[in-house]
């Protein structure tokens, strides 16, 4: 009796499983494949849809990147590049013509770039708030202040989950703020501390590109956005294009937790030589 009683719940179950499946949670992930002045590189992947957000790293690094969170470039649906140096874009061209899958970026970007790109098969421009969709993975483009002629960062939404990238940028916004409001995740520059930016070896005209409003952003402005976009929504902070000379892990991390205040999110810093594992918002 035992044993018929377990069969039919069995069979209840199995039928329930076929015919009123549970809901699928919307799932944004994403890995930090490099960060910083040596190359940069974000891969998203939302449901079918995969994307990669600058490839400033070598076609060989970048592929061992990829392999380190067991992912490939087979069917990736797009790569987008934020602007055109060449930390930025260094992968780009070999990439694209070993695997066929289109560029989208600025005209101005493009302009600067495609002599360092070289030939590509699919080139799509892009222009700031003017969102690229892939199905139901949406991709904001919005203006960054940078020293390159069309510069862009992005947001990244899908199924209600969203996700802004905030890098290579000189100076915080009103834009940049109201573009990161009411994120679940904010991947954000916190690229030099001052005080070790002026007393390093950086000549003073390099130091006055980093700390000028077409530079980088400091811990203190990393803090001024966090402060600004902060929710009890924000569930995960990660550290951007740290400076290996001119700044400290821990000093940012201090920073940035100061500009939070209350509001506790995860708080990861990315790296240089090693991607993130496969993070999901």
């Amino acid at each position: 009796m035992v044993q018929f009683l377990k069969f039919q719940l069995l069979i209840c179950s199995i039928y329930v499983n076929a015919f009123f499946p549970k809901e699928v949670l919307p799932i944004l992930k994403f890995s930090i494949l490099s960060s910083g002045s040596g190359g940069n590189s974000v891969y998203i992947e939302a449901g079918e849809k995969r994307i990669l957000i600058d490839a400033g790293l070598s076609g060989k690094k970048l592929s061992a990147r990829m392999d380190h969170i067991d992912r490939s470039f087979t069917g990736m649906d797009a790569v987008f590049a934020t602007h055109e140096h060449s930390d930025h874009i260094r992968g780009i061209g070999p990439l694209l013509r070993k695997h066929d899958f289109p560029l989208y970026t600025t005209e101005g970007t493009w302009r600067r770039a495609n002599s360092s790109i070289g030939k590509i098969n699919s080139l799509n421009t892009i222009r700031e708030n003017e969102p690229v969709h892939f199905g139901e993975l949406c991709v904001e483009p919005y203006s960054t202040p940078h020293d390159a002629e069309e510069s862009v960062a992005f947001v990244i939404r899908y199924r209600g989950k969203s996700l802004g990238i905030a890098t290579d940028l000189g100076r915080v916004t009103h834009e940049v703020k109201n573009k990161l409001k009411n994120l679940d995740a904010l991947l954000v520059e916190a690229n030099h501390d001052i005080s070790m930016l002026e007393a390093g070896p950086y000549p003073w005209a390099t130091q006055k590109r980093i700390k000028s409003g077409v530079g980088h952003l400091s811990n203190e402005a990393c803090g001024e956005i966090l402060a600004s976009v902060k929710h009890p929504g924000l569930k995960l902070v990660v550290l951007m294009h740290m400076s290996e000379t001119n700044n400290h892990p821990e000093i940012a991390k201090i920073t940035a937790l100061q500009a939070l205040g209350e509001s506790s999110p995860e708080m990861l810093l990315a790296q240089q030589d090693h991607p993130t594992e496969l993070l999901t918002v």
